[in-house]
């Protein structure tokens, strides 16, 4: 049986965690509906319902599902690509000094290049489905590098000098002092970097008009001016975006609680 304590406790984060939510997508609808019936111009700015009832009509459509695995699978194979280097670059930089100093620059000039003209300069090099993933790796990367290479260097100090007093092995350093104090850091900033990296996957597909994707899809339908078609698509992204997010807070918590 739950506490009164715990009874509020369990109320108070479902109305954080769901109903503030809800609001605030309720209130952006209202928002839209109010807008696009006062220009009363669907062809340009349809209603919410003709969106959603055209958002439901796309899992019907013949390449839907290709076309969303595609672009998961594009996106998940970037950031699992993107992941393991970075932390292994960190953990070099935060041990070589002259390393911290190269991957730092890389890392700078990677952040600062535009988003189109990364992928236009890899698009001349490579196929569409192929420079996809490379551009996704080129903005998780840096990303990734910079949060755990900053988390790393974080790491208690006095913990790390009693490991070597000790004389635990290295390998077991690496895992439990460095890994294990940074893994619910690193679930966090890999929540955003996931979803980022699929906004970045979807906008080199439109570029490239990469076929049985969601950019592709979504490329097709501004191509025909299907406004209510275009945001279905919008829309699906964004679900997309937030069931990413949600899989990886998910296994945020069971890791987690594994790991305790």
């Amino acid at each position: 049986m739950k506490s009164k304590k715990e009874k509020r406790e369990w109320i108070a984060g479902a109305v954080k965690n769901v109903l503030y939510p809800l609001l605030a997508l309720a209130v952006i609808i209202g928002m839209w509906a109010i807008l696009a019936a006062v220009k009363n111009k669907p062809l340009l700015l349809p209603m919410p319902s003709d969106v959603f009832e055209r958002f439901f009509l796309l899992f019907g459509e013949q390449n839907f599902w290709t076309s969303v695995f595609s672009s998961l699978g594009r996106t998940c194979l970037a950031f699992a690509l993107s992941f393991i280097p970075a932390y292994s670059l960190a953990l070099a930089a935060i041990k070589v000094q002259a390393l911290s100093k190269i991957f730092d620059t890389v890392v700078a000039v990677l952040r600062a290049a535009p988003t189109v003209a990364v992928i236009l300069i890899a698009y001349a090099f490579m196929q569409a489905r192929t420079m996809t993933v490379v551009v996704g790796v080129l903005i998780a990367l840096p990303i990734l590098y910079s949060a755990f290479s900053s988390a790393l260097r974080g790491v208690d100090k006095n913990l790390l000098s009693m490991a070597r007093t000790y004389q635990v092995s290295r390998s077991r350093i690496l895992f439990h002092a460095y890994f294990c104090s940074i893994l619910p850091f690193m679930f966090d900033i890999s929540r955003s970097t996931i979803s980022l990296t699929l906004k970045v996957v979807i906008a080199a597909e439109i570029l490239t008009l990469v076929s049985k994707s969601v950019g592709g899809a979504i490329q097709v339908a501004n191509a025909t001016f299907e406004m209510s078609y275009l945001l279905a698509w919008t829309t699906m992204a964004i679900v997309l975006s937030f069931a990413l997010e949600i899989i990886v807070a998910g296994m945020k918590k069971f890791f987690v609680r594994w790991e305790k």
